[in-house]
């Protein structure tokens, strides 16, 4: 069986991408969009922190072909999704560039869970 490339790419570059931002955040160098709400929009720092290595992993197994990183995929995925639609939630459907990204990353990401749903069916 192939391996799932799109959801290798897509969780290896979302946890690399969440590394970035989280530490951009604590080190004060990422502007915040208007749209979100200081409070609710820094209480996703800390979750952040403990998903980066999951994201990572994922993709690790993913790439070594192991049914658990297929397991941990959905799980990813889910965790993925749950932060995007809290993100439409908090910013009131408003902010074109908000609008634009995370829609962006809630389809990839939704893409990436399919092809490992597909794999485990």
């Amino acid at each position: 069986m192939k391996k799932p490339w799109f959801a290798i790419i897509w969780f290896a570059f979302w946890g690399i991408f969440q590394a970035y931002a989280v530490a951009m955040v604590l080190l004060g160098k990422w502007k915040r969009p208007e749209a979100f709400p200081e409070e609710s929009y820094n209480s996703l720092i800390w979750p952040d922190m403990v998903f980066i290595p999951l994201y990572l992993l994922t993709a690790v197994l993913l790439y070594m072909r192991k049914k658990s990183g297929e397991v941990l995929g959905v799980f990813s995925g889910g965790a993925v999704t749950y932060v995007m639609i809290y993100l439409f939630a908090l910013s009131g459907l408003h902010g074109a560039v908000n609008m634009i990204f995370d829609g962006t990353f809630l389809g990839l990401n939704i893409g990436a869970t399919l092809q490992i749903i597909g794999r485990l069916i």
